[in-house]
């Protein structure tokens, strides 16, 4: 293997809160094995697709399948041919795929993989900013049908209540019981974003862990030391 990206433990379906993504989490699970599909997840950030994109790799690998997941927007300034060796695989994930498009190497790089995993009958799941007729490409037809082609999800933030829901969900598989002022408060008092509320929600975890401490309010704003 050319690269060596390591999958993080907290990526799975399971720990993914769809909220108003649930067509679109349903479509990623039910990915067929060696069917030569391509299917594009499109958002703004804070929606998910990179958890997305590492649970179905991590899902494809608990089923013995050959999987790779590649963030292109960690090395998007390397040379295209980092994604030689991926042509054989039984899933390649490749996560913000508009990052390097608009340099035509990589828009033929990637052509090119699309069409060697299609080949074998292998699928290519892919994460975008925005849906396939909207992405800047370089001049490269061919790349842009590949992509308008494929399957095409589209994936939203969650609104407070999602997030209210998430919290709730997550802090429980923790062993945490979150007060609803608590959540509440995070969601008034924190960046309304997936990623950093987690980060918080994995502050007050570790934190009460030593201290031996229930999630109170006033202990989360002395974790948080937020005012």
């Amino acid at each position: 293997m050319p690269l060596s990206v390591q999958l993080p433990d907290a990526a799975s379906f399971d720990n993914y809160h769809a909220g108003p993504n649930a067509q679109a989490v349903a479509a990623l699970r039910e990915l067929g094995e060696g069917d030569g599909s391509t299917t594009l997840i499109h958002g703004p950030r804070g929606c998910g697709k990179t958890h997305l994109l590492q649970a179905t790799s991590r899902d494809a690998l608990s089923r013995r399948a050959r999987a790779a997941y590649l963030p292109l927007g960690s090395f998007a300034a390397e040379d295209p041919a980092v994604l030689h060796g991926f042509e054989t695989m039984d899933l390649v994930c490749v996560d913000d795929v508009d990052a390097p498009l608009q340099d035509r190497n990589w828009a033929q790089a990637l052509l090119r993989l699309l069409d060697a995993v299609k080949s074998h009958g292998g699928r290519c799941l892919l994460s975008a900013a925005l849906p396939p007729d909207r992405l800047a490409i370089a001049r490269l037809p061919d790349l842009r049908t590949r992509l308008c082609a494929a399957a095409s999800f589209p994936l939203r933030t969650l609104d407070d209540d999602a997030h209210a829901a998430m919290l709730k969900t997550r802090a429980q598989r923790l062993g945490l019981e979150l007060p609803f002022e608590t959540i509440h408060w995070m969601l008034t008092h924190l960046p309304r974003d997936t990623e950093s509320l987690l980060k918080a929600l994995a502050r007050i975890d570790r934190a009460a862990l030593a201290a031996r401490r229930r999630p109170t309010l006033p202990f989360v704003q002395q974790v948080l030391a937020v005012g």
